[in-house]
């Protein structure tokens, strides 16, 4: 891609843009050397690092970027066998931190592009150890760094310590204060020493290291300290070596990791640049864009992203049914903003970089984008611009193919009209020959009707607002621009009748085609503001719409809970019948255990008939009790009366106390609103069935049953329905007779008893049961 080409459209500014989202200096360099690409492999890897970053910063900042330095002169250094200063070790650290850190939390499957690339990280744990382990944060060496260092320091601050001790006591002493000229304690050279006025010099014992400027304060180390400020003076050059040791065993081993650190450098410089095109997404609102290598351009929407939000959103497309877009409209109506919005949302698609535009916007990679953009020009301008432009056309139309975008802007200007017309034609011409695609702005009225003339080539037209006078920088693709001369010149006060007389010298062939124009454009904004009138409607019935699904949501929901407390009532109902039924059964059960003495026919009767009561009188207003829809009660609603358990027909609706009036077979009575369920007609109950079922089953059952000679299958099937019957009736104990035979069956029987639910204990029949041949079970 042509340098030029990336200077004319602005490029190096969303460099400049991008340069402010990196971390670190790699990062930055990465971003100068970015170049656009056609290929469409890797501008689609491009882009799947780009939405991975932009994935990965919505959960969390990419802290591993943070605090880098570029190591490439410290790997250097180290190669030729330099002594590296502890401030290039520490930054060599923080490589390797951020170099393990980022292989630790981008090597995931929701980043397969990111940890294709983390890939290539080398985790040199020991090298990181040993920097840390001997490194501080500010660049120090730590006193841990070896035994032997931290056995000098120690030892240096303990004869400091002494120093220190014993010139305060020195200092505060009152003889000795007369002689000092502050009471306080400096260093001279590294030596601790006291500041003695000069007439008594000779009265303090000890060396001389400095005199003050005016010469009133001489600077002695006394006698006494001499010694231990000479052990500090040894043990500091001991330290010094034992440092430059450790610094020359760490220099060594970034040397042999050399190779490493580097290619490290370069994979957190690139994520640098990749998590910075993701943060410039985030800022400028951007989306992915659908690459294609079919010269199809679909922006919707878009904006220039150098003027942000106050930029006119941007409709336009290229390359499906043509090929050359001719722009046409007045100066500052932003015609070349168009060019270059294209041309730069091309050149960022093609780096990788997400579009300020809506999503799925589609841009074309192409192998070149050739421009001729200057400032606004006129017939007034010298023949030099004219040449100059002339030149960089002729380039392009000698150097484009198909795979190459075309952007000129006011093609044919800066000659004359007639001429600059016929030229723009001839290069439109040969652009559409050898298959460029191409936009371009002119003023020239002839290549409205060239567009109109040729196949794959399509007018284009800024508004303009002849009202206010000012551009609405919107694009209107079908139609070409109206000259708006006459009405800008009427609305600036030029008189009428001059008007009307420029109007009569315009050809009639012209002004048939200036009020063509008119007329569609009058036409377009009345369909456009019908278009916009039935979107209005369309919204509001769309709102109305939700509305009525919310109000029928509500009452659903309303209705719902009604029911549901309704069928809890009624389930209460049910629950009370069933223990007074497994009341009724209970007594049958007792009656059926007293063998010796049969039940007498009238207990049973009265039995049967209190099973009849509880079938007829309750389980028929409930257990078969059928809810009608929610609703108002209404005279000869069929209703059933919760507290009395009775049903009836309502005579009265509801009063204003919320009361009804009931007929309940003879009686007429007022129950309150609540306390009343609409109800479908009785049908027969279960439990009508059960208690005849109850009645059969404990005049016939035995109390044994005799599987011998038959399966185990077979067997065992049989004895399942018996104890079914047996714990209905109430039966316990009963026997199991299976024989003795080769006890296959016995075994079988009593493993199937092991864990039935009937069964409470089980054992061997005694000699006079049957022994080993029958088995006694004790039901629950």
């Amino acid at each position: 891609m042509d340098g030029k080409t990336l200077m004319r459209l602005e490029f190096n500014k969303i460099q400049d843009m991008l340069k402010g989202y990196t971390h670190f200096e790699g990062g930055r360099q990465e971003v100068e050397n970015i170049k656009p690409a056609s290929d469409y492999e890797l501008v689609n890897r491009w882009l799947d690092e780009t939405e991975e970053a932009m994935e990965f910063l919505r959960l969390q900042e990419p802290l591993f970027l943070k605090g880098l330095k570029m190591v490439d002169k410290e790997i250097n250094k180290a190669r030729i066998k330099a002594l590296l200063t502890p401030e290039e070790l520490y930054n060599i650290y923080l490589l390797l931190k951020g170099a393990h850190n980022a292989k630790k939390y981008l090597t995931h499957e929701k980043y397969p592009r990111l940890s294709r690339l983390v890939l290539g990280i080398e985790e040199l744990y020991f090298l990181e150890k040993a920097i840390a382990k001997a490194i501080s944060e500010e660049g120090k060496i730590k006193d841990d760094a070896s035994a032997a260092l931290k056995n000098i320091r120690s030892q240096v601050n303990v004869a400091r310590i002494r120093i220190r001790e014993y010139l305060q006591n020195f200092v505060r002493s009152e003889q000795n204060q007369r002689f000092l000229q502050e009471a306080i304690i400096t260093e001279r050279d590294g030596r601790y020493v006291v500041p003695v006025k000069q007439e008594y010099r000779h009265e303090v014992k000890g060396i001389v290291h400095d005199e003050s400027a005016s010469g009133a304060t001489v600077f002695i180390e006394p006698l006494a300290v001499v010694e231990q400020n000479n052990k500090i003076r040894m043990l500091l050059l001991e330290e010094k070596r034992e440092v430059e040791r450790i610094l020359r065993e760490l220099s060594d081993k970034a040397a042999s990791c050399a190779e490493e650190l580097k290619r490290n450098l370069q994979i957190l410089s690139r994520l640098d640049f990749i998590f910075a095109r993701a943060y410039m997404a985030y800022k400028t609102d951007s989306y992915r864009p659908l690459i294609n290598t079919q010269g199809v351009i679909e922006i919707e929407k878009g904006r220039h992203p150098l003027l942000g939000k106050k930029a006119v959103p941007l409709n336009i497309h290229l390359g499906r049914e043509f090929d050359i877009l001719v722009i046409t409209g007045p100066n500052t109506g932003g015609k070349t903003v168009t060019l270059k919005t294209v041309g730069l949302l091309t050149l960022m698609a093609m780096c990788g970089l997400f579009i300020p535009a809506r999503e799925k916007s589609k841009i074309a990679l192409f192998k070149n984008i050739y421009v001729d953009i200057g400032d606004e020009q006129s017939i007034e301008q010298s023949l030099s611009t004219f040449s100059s432009h002339m030149t960089n056309i002729i380039s392009i139309l000698e150097n484009m193919d198909e795979n190459s975008l075309v952007l000129l802007d006011e093609l044919g200007a800066g000659t004359d009209p007639v001429e600059g017309a016929a030229l723009a034609r001839v290069i439109l011409e040969e652009i559409l020959r050898k298959g460029a695609k191409a936009i371009v702005s002119t003023h020239q009225s002839e290549l409205k009707n060239f567009a109109y003339q040729q196949e794959r080539v399509e007018n284009a037209c800024v508004e303009f607002d002849p009202v206010t006078l000012k551009p609405t920088y919107e694009l209107t693709i079908g139609m070409p621009g109206q000259s708006n001369a006459f009405e800008i010149a009427s609305r600036l006060g030029l008189p009428h009748y001059l008007v009307e007389r420029a109007r009569m010298m315009v050809p009639e062939s012209e002004a048939e085609i200036s009020n063509m124009i008119k007329r569609m454009k009058e036409a377009k904004n009345y369909y456009d503001n019908l278009l916009r009138e039935l979107e209005e409607e369309k919204k509001k019935l769309k709102e109305e719409r939700e509305i009525l699904l919310k109000e029928k949501a509500k009452f659903n929901q309303e209705k719902d809970e009604i029911l549901s407390r309704a069928r809890r009532e009624a389930e209460a109902y049910v629950r009370q019948i069933r223990r007074e039924a497994d009341e009724a059964l209970q007594e049958w059960k007792e009656l059926l255990k007293k063998k010796e003495e049969p039940p007498k026919w009238h207990e049973i009767e009265k039995g049967r008939q209190k099973l009849k009561r509880i079938s007829l009188n309750r389980m028929e207003a409930e257990e078969e009790l059928e809810l009608k829809p929610d609703r108002e009660i209404k005279a000869g609603d069929y209703v059933f009366i919760k507290s009395l358990s009775q049903k009836g027909y309502v005579l009265e609706p509801p009063n204003k106390l919320g009361e009804v009036v009931v007929q309940a077979g003879i009686m007429k009575l007022t129950v309150k609103e609540k306390d009343i369920i609409v109800a479908e007609a009785p049908e027969e109950k279960e439990i009508k069935w059960k208690a005849e079922t109850f009645l059969k089953k404990a005049q016939h059952i035995s109390n044994e049953i005799d599987v011998r000679g038959k399966l185990a299958e077979e067997a065992l099937m049989e004895i399942e329905k018996y104890l079914e019957d047996a714990n209905l009736v109430g039966l316990s104990p009963v026997r199991i007779i299976h024989g003795k035979g080769t006890g296959a069956l016995r075994k079988a029987v009593r493993e199937y008893l092991k864990n039935h639910r009937y069964v409470k204990s089980f054992r061997d029949g005694m000699l006079n049961e049957g022994g080993f041949g029958v088995t006694v079970v004790e039901l629950r």
